[in-house]
Order: structure tokens, then C-alpha cells, then sequence
């Protein structure tokens, strides 16, 4: 087995990669010292990869199946898995999002055992007819709880109003009439071609041995004799550049208004640095605009526009991004007055040189202290690995991104024609009218 370090003067660490003989790709994080250990198997397959081709043969799937496919993962014949790493004194828990679904556990002793389990529980599933049926009760509830969730539909009529045709509109675990579709086969189709080890990233990170740990894994994973697997082409439809709506409100029952104000990224990069590159010249910029040392921030807080539920982020994948900001307000049009004001003057000018260099000292502070803890490392690792992209090399990305370069993504990406709004209002009419 060839491991490949990635030292990091920066922090004296060094963190471990390898491609087992069996095709999964692997990280492994030693933290000396540390009595906590996690590990995590991750598969780049979410809830926008309904349909694909793989080995001459198309499918399409019906919406929240990835999301229903892991929770079916947990159940086997004799008994559910969660149960089983809890009696070893380990935490475990899985999610799934638009383009990934990622299953992990912590402990702090019989690592190799949960580790063993956690190998099983992707790689060695058990579908059951009645199990199925029986799911899908469980997340038609669990759909219909979120709907009556404000927050919840907050967030999904953003979604709706930002893609018109990408799959990133419909919510992660679908809906009641495309669940109720989901059957045994197509789940066990889903399960053979995105949880093959080539589509699989592994990450552990704790006080371990890299090349003991991964001997294990790989001896456990090539027992179970599985199929290589082949390439997979994801569908897309084309989305258009234009936003679906520029505006929602729903009326529920809240105490006060909740805002959220976003706009589409319109040219998302394919992947590694330039999407890195991308995230961070954004993410910089709303940091320089409206973080917390900002006047604008200042200004809206002091005259009770926002508090401190109020956050602003960029992401983006190489399909679908935005950046969203928002929170509960009393006056919801008078801050996106003033926000869509205090964007234009500052996109008129751009982060100063002594701006510039806070923001980057704060952003990279951030992504420093996270190392500290073992889960953190771990998703990092994760993430990174997603994207293609070594973790350690992030600090050269943002001590070269300039003032220039973060205006002009930011010119670009803040447009009018970009930008959409959601709202949830108090049913008894406060807050603003539906537009």
C-alpha cells in the first residue's frame, strides 16, 4: 500500500492519503494524544443524482431516494447498527445531502470493531420488502413535519425560487408522492452503483496507526468480493442563468418575520482550486461587507434590523451555489432596503488593503483552530477530498486572492438580476405582504 503524506509546517501536522487495491480512497489523520477517534465513509451520491448511466443502461430515480437509501443502510438482519455502535460506546449518526451522503462514528476505545461495523454497514447492505414499506411511513412523517416547520419551508421556498429546473429545488428527502414510488430494487440499484469503493472516500482521524488501520479496512472490504463498479454519468437538466422567482412569502405561525435574501451563482466552477478560489473570494468579500467588525453590520444591528441570528455564507459545487443571508427581523423590508443599499456601495469600492488583510487573518484563524479537533480534521479531510483539492494548500489560496479579484467575483455574482428573496410571516399579518 503506497501512503502519501501531506506535511504541514504551518501546523505541524501531517496528514495521510492512499488509494486501496480495492478502490477506495482513504485519509488518515493522526492526532497523537487525542482519546477521541472517528471515522467516517463518505459516497459522492446526494439527492440531485436521480438520474444516470452507468455500464450502457440509463435510470432515473424518484427524488429523496438517496436520502431513504440511508436510512435503509442501518438495518441489517440482525439488527440495527446504531444500536450495535452504541453498546461498543460509540456515537454514530449518517446524513445526506444535494451531492453526498456520509455515514461516521466517534469513540474512544474498540476503534477497529466500529470501524469494522462502519465497513459493513456501506459496503454489506440488507434489503427487506417490509423494511421498505415501512421506511417509507417513517419519512412521509418526517417530510410533513418539516413542511410545518418554518424554518424548513424558509429555506426549501428559497431553493424553489433560486433553480428552475436543477434538482437542488427539491427537498433532500423529496416528496410524500415520489417517496411512496421507492421501491426495493431501485434501491439496491442506487446502493450497487454509488456505493462501490471507487465512488467511496474513507477518513480517519485519532491517535492511530495509518498503515494498520488501512491494512484492516482493505482485508475487510475485499472479503466481501465486491463488484469494481463503473464509471457513472450523472444527468443535469440545463439550468438556466435566470432565478425561478424573485420573490416568496409564506405565512405561518411565528413570532417574528424570518428573511432570507440570496443570489444564484450563475457560473459555477468545476471543481479543486478554482471553485476554491471562488468560495473564498466570496466568502471574503460578505466577511468585508457585512461581518460583524463591518459598519453595514454595525448600522443594521444598532437600529435592531438584525440579531444575532443573522449569518451570511457563499457556497457552491460544480453544478449549483449561492450565497444566502438572513435571519428573524421585525422589519424585513426595511433590511433588504438596506442591504441591497450597503452591497452596492460597497461593491462601488471593494475591501481596502488594511480590510483585506483582517478578513484574511479572520478567515484563516477560523480554518487553523479547527484542527484542534479530531471531527473537524476528519470533515475537512472529507470535504477537501470531494473537492479535489489538498487541505493543507488552503492558506496559499487565501494569502494570494487580492482586493481586485474578490470585488470582481463579487461584481459578478452580487447582480439584481441574480437575486431572490424568502420570507415567512406571521399569519396574523405583521411583517411584509406576499409579492
Amino acid at each position: 500500500m503506497n501512503l502519501i503524506a501531506h506535511p504541514s509546517p504551518l501546523l505541524d501536522d501531517v496528514y495521510h492519503e492512499a488509494l486501496l487495491p480495492c478502490g477506495l480512497r482513504a485519509f488518515v489523520y493522526p492526532k497523537p494524544g487525542m482519546q477521541k477517534k472517528i471515522a467516517i465513509c463518505g459516497a459522492r451520491y446526494g439527492s440531485i443524482d436521480n438520474d444516470f448511466r452507468q455500464g450502457g443502461s440509463s435510470f432515473s430515480m424518484p427524488h429523496g431516494i438517496a436520502h431513504f437509501l440511508e436510512h435503509q443502510m442501518f438495518k441489517k438482519d440482525h439488527g440495527d447498527l446504531l444500536i450495535e455502535f452504541s453498546r461498543r460506546g460509540a456515537t454514530s449518526n449518517a446524513f445526506t445531502e444535494y451531492s453526498s451522503t456520509a455515514y461516521y462514528f466517534s469513540c474512544i476505545d474498540r476503534f477497529e470493531e466500529n470501524l469494522g461495523t462502519l465497513a459493513d454497514l456501506v459496503f454489506a447492505p440488507c434489503f427487506r420488502d417490509a423494511w421498505v414499506e415501512k421506511e417509507k411511513l417513517i419519512i412521509e412523517q418526517e417530510l410533513r413535519m418539516y413542511h410545518d416547520m418554518p424554518d424548513s419551508r424558509l429555506y426549501q421556498n428559497l431553493q424553489e425560487s433560486l433553480y428552475v429546473r436543477h434538482p437542488a429545488r427539491i427537498d433532500i428527502g423529496g416528496t410524500v408522492e415520489s417517496v411512496r414510488q421507492i421501491t426495493r430494487a431501485q434501491l439496491e440499484q442506487c446502493w450497487k452503483t454509488f456505493y462501490s469503493p471507487a465512488n467511496m472516500t474513507l477518513v480517519v482521524a485519532g491517535d492511530v496507526d495509518p498503515a494498520s488501520i488501512l491494512e484492516g479496512v482493505e482485508a475487510r472490504v475485499a472479503a466481501l468480493g465486491l463488484p469494481a463498479g463503473g464509471a457513472i454519468r450523472r444527468g443535469r437538466p440545463k439550468e438556466p442563468a435566470r432565478v425561478a422567482a424573485a420573490r416568496r412569502v409564506e405565512r405561518m405561525q411565528v413570532g417574528r418575520p424570518k428573511f432570507l435574501m440570496a443570489w444564484k451563482e450563475t457560473s459555477p466552477p468545476a471543481a479543486g482550486r478554482d471553485l476554491l478560489v471562488r468560495e473564498i473570494e466570496m466568502n471574503l468579500a460578505l466577511d468585508s461587507m457585512l461581518g460583524r467588525g463591518s459598519a453595514l453590520y454595525g448600522r443594521l444591528y444598532s437600529r435592531g434590523l438584525i440579531d444575532d441570528s443573522f449569518s451570511a455564507h457563499y457556497s457552491t459545487t460544480p453544478t449549483f451555489g449561492a450565497t444566502v443571508m438572513g435571519g428573524e427581523t421585525d422589519d424585513p423590508e426595511a433590511l433588504e432596503r438596506e442591504l441591497v443599499a450597503g452591497a452596492g456601495r460597497w461593491l462601488s469600492s471593494g475591501p481596502g488593503r488594511r480590510d483585506l488583510d483582517r478578513i484574511r487573518r479572520k478567515y484563516l484563524g477560523s480554518f487553523l483552530r479547527g484542527f484542534d479537533s479530531v471531527e473537524q480534521c476528519a470533515f475537512a479531510l472529507l470535504r477537501f477530498g470531494w473537492k479535489q483539492f489538498p487541505v493543507f494548500e488552503l492558506p496559499k489560496l487565501v494569502r494570494h486572492v487580492t482586493a481586485s479579484g474578490i470585488a470582481r467575483t463579487a461584481r459578478r455574482h452580487l447582480a439584481a438580476e441574480n437575486r431572490v428573496v424568502s420570507l415567512v410571516v406571521p399569519k396574523d399579518g405583521g411583517g411584509a405582504a406576499a409579492g
